[in-house]
């Protein structure tokens, strides 16, 4: 039996066609950079402690798990705000005609776009023949033994960073009636990530305390405990059936800790994650 299929054309709206820079860099809280501007695109991402970040006439504190994305031609600086401040930065370049990135301002990145930056700098590792933590670096050059999909998989995985901002960080144009109800599905839609009412305001377009309001007029209860709660939830899931560890799990809906997760998890089940998992293992039952 021959069977006719009809090709969907996925059409490339908007890529990535050029790479920069790829860096990590671990600073001293004695570290300066002038400052520059560049005719390519940059993402920085705080991968630990809190840096000072300006972006033309504009100045924010960058902690943990934030990004910013810088663009074109636009000034911008670092300056680590304590020791122990760790940076990932990549410059990159192409048509993003069709994408409206949200430039200049604090991210929160959520867990896949933090796992996209992770596979970026485990394959720039293999990819490039000097280290990723030169500060000064202005060309990256290709190990000899480079692996043949190195700089496909870069692209893809910063491309994944790309979309996962712009997704979390566009206003919605088709708000229903219930705005109660269409905070649940946002709120379901973000279990693994890390999400504020500010978040929720800037996707929304309304403002944050009209939201919490309305919220807890329809629901009777807050917006983040209602997040909370869908967040122990999936972490009973995760626990229970997939086996995943505690740490594993804490990491898979966000948490910056493992104690703030397990905190949370036992207010919510009166267990810890582990005598829960272990509960489950041996009676079979899920509570």
């Amino acid at each position: 039996m021959e069977t006719n299929y009809v090709a969907t054309k996925i059409a490339e709206s908007w890529h990535i066609d050029a790479l920069y820079s790829l860096h990590y860099f671990a600073y001293s809280k004695e570290f300066r950079f002038e400052g520059e501007r560049h005719p390519f695109w940059e993402i920085v991402c705080c991968d630990s402690g809190e840096a000072h970040i300006a972006d033309e006439d504009k100045e924010f504190i960058l902690r943990q798990g934030e990004a910013i994305l810088h663009a074109p031609n636009v000034f911008h600086n670092v300056r680590p705000a304590r020791s122990g401040t760790n940076m990932i930065v990549a410059g990159f370049g192409g048509d993003f005609s069709g994408l409206a990135l949200p430039a200049g301002k604090p991210l929160t990145l959520g867990a896949y776009a933090r796992q996209c930056l992770r596979r970026t700098l485990e394959i720039g590792k293999q990819a490039f023949a000097a280290p990723l933590g030169i500060v000064y670096q202005t060309s990256l050059t290709l190990r000899q033994d480079a692996p043949p999909y190195a700089l496909q998989a870069i692209r893809a995985a910063l491309e994944g960073v790309l979309f996962s901002l712009t997704e979390k960080y566009t206003p919605a144009k088709d708000i229903p009636d219930d705005a109660a109800a269409h905070i649940l599905t946002i709120l379901r839609g973000c279990v693994g990530e890390r999400l504020t009412i500010k978040d929720l305001a800037a996707r929304l377009g309304y403002s944050a305390a009209y939201l919490k309001k309305t919220f807890k007029t329809r629901t009777g209860e807050s917006i983040m405990q209602t997040f909370i709660r869908m967040k122990i939830e999936r972490a009973k899931q995760l626990l229970a059936e997939e086996h995943y560890t505690v740490s594993e799990t804490a990491e898979l809906l966000g948490y910056d800790t493992v104690q703030y997760f397990s905190k949370q998890f036992k207010d919510l089940t009166n267990m810890s994650p582990s005598a829960y998992a272990k509960s489950v293992a041996q009676t079979g039952i899920l509570r």
